[in-house]
This record gives C-alpha cells, sequence and structure tokens, in this order.
C-alpha cells in the first residue's frame, strides 16, 4: 500500500510489547479495519470519470472544464456539503481521488499535466501539491484500488502515463495503446501487481475489407494493459451489430431508393468509447453506434450501444445492445431516447448499473446477468409502459456510486452542477442538485456562447415560451430526444464516419476549423461541406429538422411557430431571420457563437523543432499545398461575400469557386452514392479540407474515407500535385514522409502559410 501507516497502527509497537511477532501482525490486521480506507474497502474496479467519490464515500471531488478548477464536496450526509473550489491547470477533464481521499489527481488537458491536490485538515482543506507533465492531452485518470499507482490517458500521444503515488513520479510512458485513449477500468484483484487496466480508444477504426459508409465499416477498440509489466497485452475489437432494430426506407450502398416503407435492416458500429465500467467477469463499454448508409433519418442514424466484453476470453462478448430498442418498446409514447450515452456506474453489491445519456440529460438504469454479460435496459417500476429515466442538468458527463449504494452522483457539464440520486427505496429518485461551478453572468458574451454550447449538446431543445394552448412545444433539437449536433461533433470536433449523405458521402467535418481561430472576431468562416453546399452555420436548420427531426429554430414572426420557407441549399441566406430565443438570445446567434468561440483546436504531439518536421514545412512550401491548404484555416476555402451569393457562383447547389478538382473523385466507388441512390456531387472537385490538427482524426481520410493514412493521399499524384500546375515534386518518398511528419504537428501554435 501507498506510504508509511502512521496513527494507531504505528503506536500498536509501542502499546503491546509483551506481543510476539505473530500476535502483534493480528492486532495491527484487527485495528486497521478501524482506519480510514487506504484501499477500496468494498473491492471494486476503479474507472475515469470527471468526478470522483473517496472509499468511504465521504468525499466528491468534481472537474469544471470550463471553468479550469476542481469543486471538492462534503458527503457524509444526505445533502453534499461544498467545501471549496481549486483553480488547476486548463481544461480539466479527468479527477480521481486516493483511496482514502488525502489526494486528488487532477488531468489538465489542453495543459498537458497532471495537478496533484492534497487535503489535511480531516480533508476540509485543499492546496496544490504538485503538478506533473505528461503527454499531449491527458483525459481519463484512475488510481488502482489499492492506491500505489495512477494510469493517465493521452489522448492526442496515444499512451498511458503511469504515476507512481507514493512520490508523485511518471514511471512509465506505455506506448502503442492505440488511437485517442480516453476512458480507463482497472481490476481490483486484491494485488496491484496484477491487475489489468482496460483503455478505450475514442473513434473506430476501420474494418479491413469494408467500405467506409456501411453500417459495418469499422469497428471499436479496447486495449488491455498489465500493471505488473506496464505493457499492453492486446486490443479487444468490438463488433458491429448487424440489426439496430429499426428500418430505413431504402438502401443507398444497394442503389435503393427511399420508398414509402421502412423495410430495410440497419446496422451500426461502435463509436465515441469514452468510459468503460467493470462488473465481475465482464466490462461494459457505453457508445454512440453509427449507422451510416443512407437514406439517413433520426431514427436510422446514431444509435445508443451498450458493448460487453468476456474479460477471461479477453473477447468482445457478443452481448451488445442497442439501448434505443427498449424505449421504442415502451407502451407509453411520450419518449425520450437515450442519446450520447457517455459514462456508466454500477452499484457494487448487485448487478444493476448506470448509464448517462449526455445529450437527453437523463441516467437510465440497467440490470447484468453476472453469468453471460448480458444487459438489459429497466423499466420504472412506478410506471411499466416506460423505461426508467431519471432526470439530471444539462449534458450529464460522469457518475459515481457511493461504497454502500445509497447514493450516485452525477456531474452535468453544461449547467455545471451535480445531481444527488437516492438509490434506496422502489425507485431512484433526485434529491438535491449542487452546483459546483458559477454559470456566466446573463447578457455577457460568454452566457451567449453557452447558450449555444447547451444548444449543440441537447437532444432535447426544450426552451419554447408556453404557447397559448399552455403546453410547450417540444423536441426543437431532435425528435424524441434522439440527436444533437454532438452526436455527430462530439466536443464540437469530429466522430469521423462517412455518412451516405444527400450530396453523397461525407465525412464528418471538425468544426474548429469553420472559422479562422487567430481572428479575434471570428468573422472569417470557411465554405461549410465538403461540397459548398452551405455559406452559413444557420444553414444546418434543415439537418437539425431532417437527420434529427427537430422543429429547428428558424420560427415565423410569433416566435414559436416554424418557419416552413427554409432552402435545403443555397442560394437562401438564412442568417439573419426570426429565430427561437433562449433566455433572451437568438438560438441561432447562440450556436453560431459556440462554434465560433467555443471550440477549441486539438494539439499536436509532435513538436515543431522536430528536424523532420521543419524538412517537411520547407516541402510544403516547394510543393505549394498552401495554395489549397493555405491561411489561418489551413483551406483556401473561404467566404468573402454577405450571403446569398450571386446566382453564377452557384453549379449544381454548390460554391463553384471553392472547388479544387484533385483527383480524389471516382464516380465508380462503391460508396460514391447520394441518400436518394442517386449519382453524388463530386465531379466539380470539393472544397479543401482543412489540415488544422489533422492528427486527432486518424485512419479515414478525404471526403469518402478512401484512403486510412496521409502517405495514401500522398500516393495520389494528381493530388500531390495540385499546388504545382500538375508538376509532380514530391516523388521523393523520403519527401512524402518528411511532408507527412509537418502534417500530423499542425495545429494551432504552428505558423500558417500566407
Amino acid at each position: 500500500m501507498r506510504g508509511e501507516h502512521k496513527g494507531p497502527v504505528g503506536n500498536i509497537w509501542r502499546h503491546l510489547p509483551w506481543v510476539g511477532a505473530i500476535g502483534c501482525i493480528l492486532a495491527v490486521l484487527t485495528l486497521q479495519s478501524a482506519l480510514p480506507a487506504r484501499h477500496a474497502g468494498f473491492g471494486a474496479p476503479t474507472s475515469s470519470q470527471p468526478l470522483a467519490l473517496s472509499a468511504d464515500g465521504e468525499l466528491l471531488a468534481v472537474a469544471n472544464t470550463d471553468t479550469d478548477s476542481v469543486s471538492f464536496f462534503d458527503t457524509s450526509r444526505g445533502t453534499p456539503r461544498f467545501i471549496d473550489e481549486v483553480p488547476v491547470g486548463r481544461e480539466p477533464s479527468g479527477v480521481a481521488l486516493a483511496p482514502d481521499g488525502g489526494e486528488a489527481y487532477v488531468t489538465n488537458t489542453v495543459d498537458g499535466t497532471v495537478t496533484v491536490l492534497k487535503l489535511t485538515g480531516n480533508r476540509k482543506k485543499v492546496r496544490v501539491h504538485k503538478v506533473i507533465q505528461v503527454g499531449t492531452e491527458p483525459y481519463g485518470v484512475a488510481v488502482t484500488p489499492n492506491g500505489d499507482n495512477v494510469y493517465v490517458t493521452n489522448a492526442r500521444s496515444n499512451s498511458v502515463s503511469v504515476i507512481n503515488a507514493r512520490n508523485n513520479h511518471v514511471v512509465d510512458t506505455i506506448e502503442g495503446v492505440g488511437i485517442e485513449p480516453r476512458g480507463l477500468a482497472i481490476t481490483n484483484s486484491g494485488d496491484d501487481e496484477d491487475e489489468i487496466v482496460y483503455v478505450t480508444q475514442f473513434l473506430s477504426l476501420p474494418v479491413p475489407g469494408k467500405v467506409d459508409g456501411a453500417d459495418d465499416a469499422k469497428a471499436g477498440y479496447v486495449t488491455r494493459i498489465s500493471t505488473k509489466t506496464n505493457t499492453v497485452i492486446d486490443q479487444i475489437a468490438l463488433a458491429p451489430i448487424a440489426d439496430t432494430g429499426f428500418k430505413a426506407a431504402g438502401d443507398a450502398l444497394a442503389r435503393i431508393a427511399p420508398g414509402a416503407n421502412f423495410v430495410f435492416t440497419t446496422g451500426a458500429y461502435p463509436n465515441q468509447l469514452n468510459n468503460i465500467a467493470i462488473k465481475g467477469g465482464f466490462a461494459y463499454v457505453p457508445n454512440t453506434g453509427a449507422s451510416p448508409n443512407g437514406p439517413v433519418r433520426f431514427n436510422v442514424n446514431t444509435q445508443s450501444l451498450l458493448n460487453v466484453i468476456d474479460r477471461a476470453a479477453g473477447a468482445d462478448a457478443n452481448r451488445t445492445i442497442n439501448m434505443h430498442q427498449a424505449v421504442a418498446s415502451q407502451t407509453n409514447t411520450a419518449r425520450r431516447f437515450i442519446t450520447q450515452p457517455w459514462a456508466m456506474a454500477f452499484k457494487h453489491a448487485s448487478n444493476e448499473g448506470y448509464v448517462v445519456s449526455a445529450a437527453s440529460n437523463i441516467v437510465v438504469k440497467v440490470a447484468v446477468d453476472p453469468d453471460t454479460g448480458a444487459a438489459a435496459v429497466l423499466i420504472d417500476p412506478l410506471d411499466p409502459t416506460r423505461v426508467l429515466q431519471i432526470a439530471t442538468g444539462s449534458n450529464p458527463r460522469g457518475i459515481v456510486v457511493n461504497e454502500n449504494d445509497t447514493r450516485a452522483y452525477v456531474l452535468n457539464a453544461v449547467s455545471r452542477d451535480v445531481t444527488v440520486i437516492d438509490l434506496t427505496g422502489s425507485r431512484e429518485s433526485v434529491i438535491a442538485t449542487v452546483q459546483s461551478a458559477p454559470l456566466p453572468l446573463p447578457g455577457t458574451p460568454e452566457d451567449k456562447i453557452h447558450i449555444g454550447k447547451e444548444l449543440y449538446n441537447t437532444s432535447i431543445g426544450v426552451f419554447d415560451p408556453a404557447t397559448p394552448g399552455g403546453a410547450p412545444i417540444v423536441g426543437r433539437m431532435s425528435a424524441a430526444g434522439w440527436g444533437a449536433c454532438a452526436s455527430c461533433h462530439p466536443n464540437g470536433l469530429s466522430d469521423n464516419v462517412v455518412w451516405i449523405f444527400a450530396a453523397g458521402p461525407r465525412r464528418t467535418v471538425p468544426q474548429h476549423t469553420d472559422f479562422d481561430q487567430t481572428d479575434p472576431a471570428r468573422q472569417t468562416q470557411r465554405a461549410l461541406n465538403w461540397s459548398a453546399i452551405f455559406d452559413e452555420e444557420e444553414d444546418f436548420e434543415l439537418n437539425i429538422r431532417g437527420v434529427s427531426g427537430g422543429q429547428g429554430l428558424i420560427v415565423l414572426a410569433d416566435g414559436v411557430t416554424q418557419d416552413p420557407d427554409v432552402l435545403a441549399f443555397l442560394p437562401r441566406a438564412n442568417g439573419g431571420r426570426n429565430q427561437l430565443k433562449v433566455r433572451g438570445v437568438g438560438a441561432w446567434d447562440a450556436l453560431k457563437a459556440f462554434v465560433q468561440f467555443g471550440i477549441r483546436a486539438p494539439l499536436s504531439p509532435a513538436h515543431s523543432d522536430d528536424p523532420a518536421v521543419i524538412a517537411g514545412r520547407q516541402v510544403f512550401a516547394s510543393a505549394g499545398c498552401a495554395s489549397c491548404h493555405g491561411g489561418p484555416q489551413w483551406t483556401r476555402s473561404r467566404i468573402e461575400y454577405t450571403p446569398p451569393p450571386a446566382a453564377a457562383q452557384i453549379v449544381n447547389a454548390q460554391l463553384i469557386d471553392q472547388l479544387r478538382k484533385v483527383g480524389t473523385f471516382d464516380p465508380a466507388a462503391f460508396n460514391e452514392v447520394r441518400a436518394t441512390a442517386a449519382p453524388p456531387l463530386g465531379g466539380d472537385g470539393f472544397s479543401p479540407a482543412s489540415l488544422l490538427s489533422i492528427s486527432a482524426f486518424p485512419q479515414t481520410f478525404l471526403h469518402n474515407g478512401a484512403v486510412n493514412s496521409l502517405d495514401s493521399v500522398l500516393d495520389n499524384v494528381t493530388h500531390r500535385s495540385a499546388g504545382t500546375g500538375g508538376a509532380d515534386t514530391l516523388s521523393s518518398p523520403a519527401d512524402r514522409e518528411n511532408l507527412v511528419r509537418f502534417l500530423l504537428s499542425i495545429d494551432a501554435h504552428t505558423v500558417p502559410f500566407p
């Protein structure tokens, strides 16, 4: 165990001089049970979360990502009592407590550090003890059950740091853990030298032989690490499911246009693996499944998956459930689907657990079979017509359960508070909500961005004033809480899925590239979507209505009724029109403000002073790459007019001057098809992709995911010669290798080309 025992145990030797060696050992073991636990007394595994409980359940720590702080609460009574809010590094994403609650470990994602906080004075005083440098964008953090070591996932450097909790030094960095490691779960066999660390890889990876855009094109991955050797044991593939339980009206990849009947089976592959929890012989991974084959409809695009790993076999248990099916099967038609399942936690003394739905602002309860691992979403015991759903604050992203299974605590990222759930009685109930960090002052620019963040991350959108009949309109952002902007753009970025959309196969574009982040006013904007079919953020209104089935945010003069006159494509200007008001702010104005100011470009682990990066930058310049990928947004695409555009600028519903033909369109490719089964856009070229933070989205490149590496992108002679008028200046493999190194180094700190 960590550190030396002091206090009562240390004094035994003085007060019991007559006890022999064996007697002393027995006395020590007897009295140890009365000490503050330095190991997990309830024998539970540990997992990474944005909030943490001490082993005795009497101290709660909460990471406040938006305010760069951690808040502490005394949870020894029914309602948590605030202790302190302590500044840490930038963008704290995870927090873990030593089993005795004496130290807290906080991952500061932007700083690349872990802050160690010491708690003294019966855990009522908190101070910064040490700041430890780890990898790039540390995210998850978990302490081994007996408190000896701390494991940290470095999301952008694709590694795991191991911190010795005795001296708070990094003792190991484990490489080869996979792409974007996020969630952590650590077994508890009673011996930290023989535990297994489970690490989720956030984005799914291509399945060999499959074509992007298909419902089975990718698989999720979980890496296993041995604590004995701090080496990777293996990677467990989580397979797609063949049947989501929801039917489509057509099959774009089979070239079957949508019809009147919903008869086509849809599959889905696991994606956005943010969290993992261990229960008995199984590990459970909640995630947002992708069902990208067209036609796109609100209930056949993203799914709510819970994957199961058989720990003994080290393999997918083939027990995956789509939690959306439980909601669809309920007899009560007032449905709220379990959108973006982000985290989960189990009770300690029963085979029941809880999953947080980040977009739908609820917690649902599941039961698992200890023998097979099979899971099921439970029905409300007070209302057998519906799934049990416990309301939370806005955008729940973490959950922990105390040691005696009487309380659960849920962190709500947008409302910046904690929901306290009573787990006793016949039905779980909310007994308190405590503020973890202050909200922006109403009417300030920060408040406008924050409202936009709420809209971006919610699948519900209950923001309307009461209608004349007294009933509010619900479902502004999606039908039945099915989808949110964040469902495909987690944290404003990309799910890296190739969707078969109305224009053709289109990989999700991360929105940190929409506006020039070097412009304080964020006024410089690129053309939106691969085919430059949008020139305003407001043009995504019909995505809300069509893809997600929501009511939308552009309204008539009454401020409530949906405006029917919204075009899917150019040339109509949608900005500046009547908008739903959310706390006095136009909803689209707020959403745009969030995209402009609230989405951070991912950081690259590469160093600008690396000789290969320096050489690659020179190759980038000499090869004319900046002609398509220059400027602070790392793309030449730029809107230089006030919408709408002139009619001459629009060809085939595209901003024709924004497109470039670089040899990346093959009309004969299997996935080159529209959602309607018609031939896709692409013959006129594509809007040049932004290279800003391209390292964060590996394994799937180009508009249709046709290649799985930047090396393969550069194998295309037409593409690599586009900046030199057709002259191939990149025939040297060494030059291409250095160029790739430079491309992978580009982030917001990289000096752009004119």
